[in-house]
């Protein structure tokens, strides 16, 4: 550049400049697009802007996506706003807008990337009702949506009308997006959300956003456990994605449908290569955020599935790594829970605290979640600190976070239900606490807790049967039906055998060898046996030692 002197020549190096950062973009070498679009830039003559405006356009907005894609926020908001203020037309803002608020919520700044993306939506005649309607309104219309679609079949739904309309298309975009922030951040306006984008396509048409209105509102079915809805409008969605070659809302949709009902109705583990394949879509296509969801997806539904720890945490390593140098903070922070308590099983050393984070200078996450209002979090916490506290046999404190938890889940659309494991260590821990203290209180939390999981059971036994075992044989052990809590015990671990669900294949033979202990039966020392193998087969030495030290066999 420093030896080309005339406008002309400068110019032509900035569209050659362009020009490779499409195709560094096109071939996901993003730190190589930023470098491309930044000389172009540099390259540009005085009053750019007024001469070469479409050049000057497409090249701060390509850098600001590129950057994004490098995790360099603040490169993002430089381009961003030099756009901003150019820009002569609210349309030719729309890109870097999306880009922007995408580093926001990058950048855990979930609030300000909502809040802007209220701002746009309005500018383009799009407006989520304010105060939000009352629930029960809210639900009646996300069923009669499901109505509307149960009735469609895949073949019909394919011949819908495409969406052309202006201003409803670009929203689109951003209803997108604000799916995932909305879940995370602001979850009473996830449905309204939801409900929004469907109601879009219903009324202007299909277009490539539309599966995930459709995916989106397949989560939320599961929720309403209609899991047959819940499928029939996924696959809704995996039409659309096929129908428009949306290779680039794959990861999405996948979050969402795979990692809702699907999960649900196959074995959890056999989502796994899934999650694994959206994350590398989502790498390829600029979906640093979809793909950093279907990383954590694929990190939480091994953990529930019952993967080795030891392996586990490799992984949770690796992705916890790259979700930092990618500034996606949302699915490192909870991704770092379930890296906490599976140090906690696999380690014993103390100084190693799942609601602790060593990296900010043992600044306690819990209390932070609780000061942000990110209830979403809180709960994600408490759950697996419950797991954590009911394996490691601390039932006081597995008990004081349930209900600490379900209090915060009044003010979630959506609960953390981890395929009935949420449920599960929540029945256990009041079963454990009836046993304990002999007190009433707990025998209602325990019923809830069973007819819960019957529930889950009627419509996806492959994940949920064992657990629902259990939950019996430990409520007839509570009654003192020694008969039939034998028998529910053994069928208990042989369920959990058959699935292939290791971590609780040796939970339900500790609690066989508990029963068997308390009724003065010899054959405690067998299962309390099997149980130490089977802790030591899925990696968690922290427990097999504990169990060694406490239990006599």
């Amino acid at each position: 550049k420093a030896f080309i002197e005339g406008d002309d020549e400068r110019i032509e190096l900035a569209m050659l400049n362009l020009r490779a950062g499409k195709k560094a973009i096109s071939l996901a070498t993003f730190s190589a697009a930023a470098s491309y679009l930044k000389a172009g830039i540099d390259a540009l003559c005085d009053s750019h802007w007024e001469k070469h405006y479409d050049l000057s356009l497409q090249l701060y907005s390509l850098n600001a996506e590129a950057e994004y894609c490098n995790g360099r926020f603040d490169e993002v908001g430089r381009a961003a706003a030099v756009v901003i203020k150019h820009a002569t037309s609210f349309e030719n803002k729309l890109h870097v807008l999306l880009t922007l608020i995408k580093s926001l919520a990058g950048g855990s700044k979930l609030q300000d990337a909502i809040d802007m993306s209220f701002k746009v939506l309005k500018e383009l005649g799009v407006e989520c009702p304010s105060p939000l309607p009352p629930i029960v309104i809210l639900q009646q219309a996300i069923l009669k949506l499901k109505m509307k679609l149960e009735k469609s079949t895949e073949a019909d739904f394919l011949q819908y009308r495409e969406m052309n309309e202006t201003k409803i298309s670009p929203a689109m975009k951003f209803l997108h997006k604000l799916v995932i922030y909305t879940f995370f951040g602001k979850q009473q306006y996830f449905p309204v959300i939801v409900a929004k984008m469907v109601q879009l396509t219903l009324r202007h048409g299909i277009c490539k956003e539309s599966c995930i209105g459709l995916a989106s509102l397949s989560f939320i079915m599961c929720e309403f456990e209609d899991f047959k809805a819940s499928d029939h409008i996924g696959r809704l969605a995996t039409l659309l994605l096929e129908k428009f070659k949306s290779e680039e809302y794959l990861p999405h949709v996948y979050a969402l449908y795979i990692g809702g009902v699907r999960c649900w109705l196959t074995h959890s583990e056999s989502t796994l290569e899934q999650f694994l394949h959206g994350y590398r879509v989502g790498m390829q296509t600029g979906g640093v955020d979809t793909a950093m969801l279907n990383a954590y997806l694929y990190l939480i539904t091994s953990f529930t599935s019952g993967r080795c720890l030891v392996e586990l945490g490799r992984e949770l390593d690796l992705f916890g790594k790259q979700m930092i140098e990618y500034n996606q903070l949302v699915p490192s922070k909870m991704t770092l829970v379930i890296r906490h308590l599976v140090s906690n099983l696999v380690s014993s050393k103390d100084s190693l605290s799942l609601i602790t984070d060593q990296r900010k200078g043992q600044e306690d996450v819990l209390e932070q979640a609780i000061k942000e209002n990110d209830y979403t979090f809180i709960c994600h916490i408490y759950i697996f600190g419950v797991i954590d506290a009911y394996i490691g046999g601390r039932y006081e404190l597995a008990a004081d976070m349930v209900i600490k938890r379900k209090e915060v889940e009044k003010k979630l659309s959506c609960r953390l239900l981890y395929y009935g494991l949420t449920d599960f260590f929540d029945g256990l821990t009041f079963l454990a606490m009836a046993h304990k203290t002999n007190d009433a209180k707990w025998g209602s939390f325990v019923s809830k807790a069973i007819e819960t999981m019957k529930g889950f059971v009627r419509n996806g036994s492959v994940n949920c049967d064992h657990k629902l075992l259990l939950l019996q044989a430990e409520a007839r052990s509570l009654l003192g039906d020694t008969e039939k809590a034998s028998s529910s015990y053994e069928l208990a671990i042989v369920a959990a055998e058959k699935h292939g669900f290791i971590h609780e294949h040796a939970i339900a033979n500790e609690r066989a060898g508990d029963f068997f202990l308390r009724n003065g039966d010899p054959r405690a020392s067998i299962y309390y046996g099997t149980a130490h193998a089977l802790y030591l087969k899925w990696g968690a030495q922290s427990k097999a030692d504990d169990l060694i030290r406490n239990i006599p066999f």
